[in-house]
């Protein structure tokens, strides 16, 4: 009897074990990203903390300015890696591994240019950004052009293994990211380097992710086709569309930020900042859903597989994140006082609004990720068209930070209904247009 209860448990456990695996794939790996997510995003929550206590409302200020301007930069970062993502993911769907060297050592040579390149360019333009953002110390400035070349290396490795879909191997990359920025950043502050050392751990965070993502595809790296003549302009035709896309998503959660640093005062602008790193946490908490959508979508999109199921999974998970997060922080706003102290106490009306707002940025990111995974690139339209909208009305309606919350929070709420909306017709259309 015990014998045959022993026997019926390992079947059971097999079973569960086969279902988890094959039954919620997107579940498993989902888990695997998020939990690879959250080590991440605490370590960079903690950086950002130890810099708003450090540094004080004042000099965060500039720092949040400053690293939003780090945030445009990956938009082009994130522009690569979804490419990257893309390609590797379709040539992963046929099976033809050994072009996958080739095309990584291929964008890392031409990501190695537009990093010299794009330092050059904040070498040269250092002064009036400074300016613009009312930052005195110049060298700030040129220390974030440091970090513009592993920007765009990293997100290139970190393409190639979403796209294969080794979700364990990108969790670790992602922690490797901002583990070292963490401890460098506390090191280089503490030792007195200020907005300069913040900003210099974020470069040798990339630095060390970037190394390390090697060491993961060398297998890849070495038997790459050396002579494999991949076409890079579809490359390129799919990446425009790409960055118009997520340089629109860059607006709410950033663009924002740096005007809130021309417009206003050091110390709200330092409210605003505070409040901008709450809002991320919120915007940023489902994105191991989307990392692990992406590929899925990509490869199921080139097998001419339905994908709309995917995308209503991804958006339900990540609402229910999101979700929690924002709602944690609409009824306990004080917790930005427990975060960053005492003097962001008047920070607390700017929360309860930015937190909605990046609600709807977060579910607005996923139908974004999920159309290029598709390569429904029209989609760009739409989002351009509304991005528009919210930096005319920033500007034209800047009274206060709650003004400029107010104007994106409408913006991004009507833009989510009309995504969707898209979505659904475009596919819709699509499938008829089989059928015919």
């Amino acid at each position: 009897m015990q014998s045959h209860n022993a026997s019926r448990l390992v079947e059971l456990y097999a079973i569960a074990k086969n279902g988890w695996r094959a039954r919620d794939e997107f579940f498993r790996h989902s888990a695997i990203m998020f939990m690879g997510s959250m080590v991440a995003c605490v370590c960079n929550y903690l950086y950002q903390v130890y810099l708003g206590r450090a540094l004080g409302p004042d000099g965060y200020g500039a720092f949040g300015a400053l690293f939003s301007i780090y945030y445009l930069i990956y938009i082009f970062s994130g522009t690569i890696q979804a490419s990257s993502a893309m390609f590797i993911s379709k040539y992963n769907a046929i099976g033809d591994l050994g072009a996958i060297g080739a095309i990584h050592l291929g964008l890392m040579k031409r990501a190695t240019l537009l990093g010299i390149a794009g330092f050059f360019l904040f070498l040269i333009f250092s002064s009036q950004i400074a300016n613009f953002l009312n930052i005195q110390a110049k060298e700030s400035v040129i220390i974030l052009g440091t970090v513009v070349t592993f920007s765009l290396l990293l997100p290139i490795s970190m393409g190639t293994l979403q796209g294969l879909q080794k979700f364990k191997s990108l969790s670790l990359i992602g922690v490797l990211t901002f583990l070292p920025k963490l401890l460098l950043g506390i090191t280089l502050v503490s030792l007195g380097y200020g907005i300069s050392g913040a900003i210099g751990a974020v470069t040798l965070g990339l630095a060390i992710a970037f190394l390390s993502s090697l060491i993961l595809l060398k297998s890849y790296l070495r038997n790459n086709k050396l002579n494999y003549n991949f076409n890079f302009k579809s490359l390129y035709y799919y990446s425009l569309p790409a960055v118009i896309v997520m340089i629109c998503l860059a607006v709410p959660s950033n663009v924002d930020v740096i005007l809130s640093k021309h417009f206003f005062a050091n110390f709200d602008a330092g409210l605003y900042a505070a409040a901008s790193v709450i809002g991320k946490i919120v915007l940023f908490l489902p994105s191991s859903l989307y990392a692990v959508m992406f590929p899925k979508a990509s490869k199921m999109h080139t097998l001419e597989v339905t994908t709309r199921h995917l995308l209503n999974k991804c958006l339900i998970y990540s609402g229910i994140l999101s979700g929690l997060a924002a709602g944690s922080f609409i009824v306990f706003p004080r917790l930005i006082v427990v975060i960053f102290g005492e003097d962001y106490l008047n920070a607390i009306s700017i929360v309860r609004l930015y937190v909605a707002l990046m609600f709807f940025v977060s579910l607005i990111w996923v139908i974004a990720q999920y159309c290029l995974a598709t390569n429904n690139l029209r989609y760009s339209y739409i989002l351009l068209f509304f991005t528009l909208a919210e930096l005319i009305s920033m500007v034209l309606s800047h009274a206060s930070p709650i003004n400029i919350i107010q104007v994106l929070l409408v913006v991004n709420l009507l833009l989510l209904i009309v995504s969707y909306g898209y979505v659904i017709l475009s596919e819709e259309g699509s499938l008829r247009m089989n059928y015919l």
